[in-house]
C-alpha cells in the first residue's frame, strides 16, 4: 500500500481525544509530537477480532490462545532470524515494569548499572528507583550519527563495581538500528568483565526499509549474558494494552526472575492486553510494512527541509528523531521554546540528558500534513 493511501485509510483525527499525547496538545494549543505513540488506527482485521471477542461477553478467567508462542516465535524469526525458545518467556505489564523487575531480581541493593545518553528516561529512573546507582557514558554524535564510546565504556567497566549494562535497541531517542559489529564490540566489553545486558527492543519492529535489527538474543555466543524485553506496542500503537516478554536464555537466570514474580505476585498474563499482540503477528505484517515508509517519507521531507539548518539525528529505527536547534534557541529549554514561538510540542531535550538542553525529539508517526505543519512552524523560528 503507497503511504498517501495508507494514510487516508488509517490516520486518525485525535485532536478531541483523550489520549495523554493530545489532550496536553489542546490545553497548550500546540501540534502535539512528543509522546510515542502514533496517529493511525490499527488493521481493521485486528479490529475485528477484538470485537468479536468483546461481543461474546465471555470475560471468564481465559487462557493465552494454544498458538500463542508459536505465533510470537514465527513472527520474530520470519522479520529478524532470531527463535525465540517458549521456555525462556516470561511476560509483564510493559518495557518499564520489566525494567524494574529485572533490575530487582538480577542486581543487588547498590550495585552500579551503566547507560549510554542520551536515553529514554525511565531507565535512569528505574535504576535510581530501585536502590542501584546510576554510571553514564555519553554516546558519541557524528553530526547525528551516534556511536558507542567503546573506551570510556570499558574505563567505567574496569572499577570491576558495574553489574549490569542497560542498551536501547533501536535506540530512542536517536533512532540508531546498531550494527552487528557494534553489538559484538560492546557484547565483549560486557562479558569480559562480566556485565549482564538489559536490552529493551521494544522498537524492534519500526526498522527503515534499507535498515536490518539484531536482535541481542540473535547472537549466540552472548546468550547467557543477555535479558531481553521484546513488545509489540510500539510496532501498532498497543500502548493502552499493557503487555511485554521478558526473554531469558539463561537457566540461572530465569529461575531468579520468575522466583521475584512468584514472591511479588506479578508475571501473570492478561489476556486481553495479549490479544492485540497475538492478532496483530497474525494480521498486521503489511499494516506494519506500510506503516514504515510513512515515517521513513515523514524522515525525508523532514531532513531534506530542515537539514541546512539543524542536526537531525540518522533515523534507521523508531518513529522519533532527536533534532538540536541551539543555533536558534532564544530559551533554556528548547522544547519550551517551541511551545510558545512556534505552537510545536516535542519531548524536552534535557530529559534525556541534561546537557541536551538545546534538542528535541520529535514523533514522525502521524501525517504527511502534520510534518508540513511542523516544518514550516520550525522554518519560521529560521528566518
Amino acid at each position: 500500500m503507497d503511504t498517501k493511501t495508507f494514510t487516508e485509510k488509517y490516520y486518525i483525527d485525535r485532536t478531541k481525544s483523550d489520549t495523554i499525547k493530545w489532550q496536553r496538545g489542546r490545553k497548550l494549543k500546540c501540534l502535539p509530537m512528543w509522546i510515542a505513540d502514533m496517529d493511525f488506527k490499527d488493521d481493521e482485521r485486528v479490529i475485528e477480532k477484538l470485537r468479536e471477542f468483546i461481543e461474546t461477553g465471555d470475560y471468564g478467567y481465559g487462557n493465552l490462545p494454544e498458538d500463542y508462542y508459536d505465533v510470537f516465535i514465527n513472527w520474530h524469526k520470519k522479520r529478524n532470524n532470531v527463535e525465540y525458545k517458549r521456555d525462556t518467556i516470561r511476560f509483564s505489564k510493559g518495557a518499564v515494569d520489566a525494567m524494574y523487575q529485572v533490575i530487582y531480581s538480577l542486581t543487588e541493593k547498590g550495585d552500579c548499572i551503566l547507560i549510554n545518553t542520551p536515553l529514554y528516561p525511565p531507565f535512569k529512573a528505574s535504576i535510581k528507583q530501585c536502590g542501584r546507582k546510576v554510571v553514564e557514558v555519553s554516546m558519541i554524535d557524528n553530526e547525528g550519527f551516534f556511536t558507542f564510546d567503546y573506551k570510556a565504556i570499558e574505563r567505567k567497566f574496569k572499577s570491576g563495581k558495574i553489574k549490569m549494562l542497560m542498551l536501547c535497541s533501536p535506540h530512542n531517542p536517536v533512532g540508531r538500528v546498531f550494527k552487528k559489529g557494534e553489538l559484538e564490540e560492546l557484547f565483549d566489553l560486557c562479558h569480559k568483565y562480566h556485565v549482564l545486558i538489559l536490552s529493551d527492543e521494544v522498537h524492534s519492529d519500526i526498522i527503515m526499509p534499507d535498515q536490518q535489527f539484531i536482535p541481542s538474543l540473535a547472537l549466540k555466543k552472548y546468550q547467557n549474558d543477555i535479558i531481553s524485553l521484546v513488545a509489540a506496542s510500539k510496532s501498532f500503537s498497543l500502548a493502552v494494552f499493557s503487555h511485554c516478554h521478558v526473554i531469558i536464555p539463561n537457566r540461572k537466570l530465569f529461575n531468579r526472575f520468575v522466583a521475584y514474580q512468584q514472591d511479588h505476585h506479578t508475571g501473570s498474563v492478561n489476556v486481553f492486553n495479549a490479544l492485540p499482540t497475538y492478532y496483530n503477528y497474525i494480521y498486521g505484517e503489511k499494516w506494519l510494512d506500510s506503516l514504515c515508509n510513512v515515517v521513513f517519507e515523514n524522515y525525508q521531507y523532514f531532513y531534506k527541509e530542515l537539514s541546512p539548518y539543524f542536526e537531525i539525528s540518522n533515523l534507521e529505527g523508531s518513529y522519533l528523531i532527536f533534532v538540536n536547534i541551539g543555533k536558534y534557541n532564544k530559551e533554556k529549554s528548547a522544547a519550551k521554546y517551541l511551545i510558545n514561538k512556534c505552537s510545536l510540542l516535542f519531548n524536552e531535550g534535557e530529559t534525556f540528558d541534561p546537557k541536551y538542553n538545546n534538542w528535541v525529539r520529535i514523533n514522525l508517526a502521524t501525517s504527511m500534513k502534520n510534518i508540513r505543519k511542523a516544518v514550516k512552524a520550525l522554518k519560521g523560528i529560521v528566518e
